[in-house]
C-alpha cells in the first residue's frame, strides 16, 4: 500500500445532521413504511390470485380446488375480513409507536465512510508489515513499481490508491452492512416465531384461544397467510419485526425493506404453488412446500420456523418424511374428490 496515502487523509470534517428528506416525495418515510407491508401482501397476492384465475402453472400447484373447499373451515369471504382486521390493528399500533419515535436524522454518512476507509487502510498497512516479516521487501517493489512506465502517476502519488479505499469502505458502509443487519434480522425473527409458534401447538389452551384461528385454513392462499387471531398477530408478527428492527439496529428505509421481503415471503409460503425456482428462497430454507406441510392436519406438530429450517432440525420437529408425506398428499386429494362428488350428489337429490 503506498505510503504516501496516510490515515488521516480520511478523516472526515464535523457532521452538520439534518432530517432526513423523504424518498418520495410528498410522503414522509414514516408513511411510507405503513404503506410498504399492505402494498407489499396485496401485490404479490395479486401475482398468486392472477395464475389461479387463468389457471395457469396448475401442475405447480400443491392442493387441489378440492381440498380448498372441503378441507378449510371457513370460506374467502371470512378469511378477507380477518384479514382487513389484522392489517387496520398493525398499521394502526404503528401509527402510535411512530408518534413517540424521533425523527432519523442524516449527515452522518461520510464521516461514517471515512472511518471504514480509516480502517481499511489501517488493515491494510499491517498485511503489508505482517507480509514483510517472511523477507519480501514490500517498501522496495513499490518503490520499483511506482517508477514503472505501466503504473499511472495518480497511482504513484496515492491518488489512485486513496480512490479504491474510498469506493471499497462505501462498498462495505451501504452495501455489506445493511445486507447483513438484514440476514441477521432473518435469522431474530424466525427465532422468535418459531419458539413461540412452537409453545402455542404444544399448549392446548393457547392453541385453542389464539393459533387455531390460523389453522381454519387447511389449504392456505397467499393474502390468506396473515389470517390470525388478533392478539397472536400483535404479539407473534409485530413482536418478530419489533424484535428484527431493534435487534440489529436497522434505519427506517432498512426496516421497510425487511417489512416488504417479510410480506412477500408470508404470502409466498402461503400460495399452495411450490415452483422449481423462486427468488424470495434464495434467502431462506423455508419454502411454500415446507410450511404447507405444517398446515395439515397430519403435520401441525412439525415445521414451526419462520424463515430457517434450522430449529426446527436441532429440536427434531421438521417432517423430513418426503415418501410419507408425499403418500398423505396423494390420500387427502382422492378424500377430497370423493367429499365433492358426495357433496354434488347430494345437492342434486335435494
Amino acid at each position: 500500500m503506498n505510503s504516501t496515502v496516510e490515515r488521516s487523509s480520511f478523516v472526515a470534517h464535523q457532521d452538520v445532521l439534518y432530517p432526513r428528506p423523504s424518498l418520495i416525495s410528498g410522503i414522509s418515510d414514516y408513511t411510507l413504511s405503513l404503506i410498504v407491508p399492505m402494498a407489499s401482501h396485496w401485490l404479490t397476492a395479486a401475482v398468486y390470485e392472477t395464475l389461479e384465475y387463468f389457471s395457469l402453472f396448475q401442475r405447480y400447484k400443491i392442493h387441489t380446488n378440492d381440498e380448498e373447499v372441503t378441507k378449510n373451515s371457513i370460506s374467502r369471504w371470512e378469511c378477507l375480513r380477518g384479514v382487513l382486521l389484522v392489517q387496520v390493528l398493525q398499521t394502526g399500533l404503528g401509527i402510535l409507536l411512530g408518534l413517540s419515535s424521533e425523527v432519523e436524522l442524516t449527515g452522518h454518512e461520510s464521516r461514517d465512510v471515512a472511518i471504514w476507509a480509516s480502517r481499511l487502510h489501517t488493515w491494510g498497512q499491517l498485511i503489508l508489515l505482517s507480509i514483510s516479516f517472511s523477507g519480501l521487501k514490500v517498501q522496495a517493489l513499490i518503490s520499483t513499481l511506482s517508477r514503472s512506465a505501466f503504473v499511472t502517476s495518480s497511482f504513484a502519488s496515492g491518488e489512485a490508491e486513496h480512490k479504491a479505499v474510498l469506493f471499497a469502505a462505501q462498498l462495505i458502509y451501504y452495501g455489506l452492512i445493511p445486507a447483513l443487519r438484514l440476514y441477521l434480522a432473518l435469522w431474530l425473527a424466525d427465532a422468535w416465531v418459531f419458539f413461540i409458534h412452537r409453545a402455542e401447538h404444544s399448549n392446548k389452551w393457547l392453541y385453542r384461544t389464539f393459533h387455531a384461528r390460523h389453522h381454519e385454513l387447511n389449504v392456505a392462499y397467499s393474502w390468506g397467510g396473515i389470517y390470525d387471531h388478533p392478539v397472536e398477530s400483535m404479539f407473534l408478527s409485530v413482536g418478530a419485526f419489533v424484535v428484527a428492527v431493534v435487534g440489529t439496529g436497522m434505519s427506517l428505509r432498512e426496516s421497510m425493506v425487511f417489512s416488504a421481503f417479510s410480506s412477500i415471503k408470508a404470502c409466498t409460503d402461503h400460495s399452495g404453488y411450490k415452483f422449481p425456482w423462486n427468488p424470495v428462497d434464495l434467502f431462506t430454507t423455508v419454502d411454500a412446500e415446507y410450511h404447507d406441510k405444517h398446515h395439515q392436519r397430519w403435520g401441525y406438530k412439525n415445521n414451526f420456523a419462520l424463515h430457517f429450517q434450522f430449529w426446527d432440525r436441532l429440536l427434531g420437529t421438521d417432517f423430513s418424511d418426503t415418501e410419507a408425506a408425499s403418500k398423505l398428499y396423494t390420500r387427502d386429494r382422492k378424500a377430497a374428490e370423493v367429499a365433492r362428488k358426495l357433496k354434488g350428489a347430494k345437492i342434486k337429490h335435494l
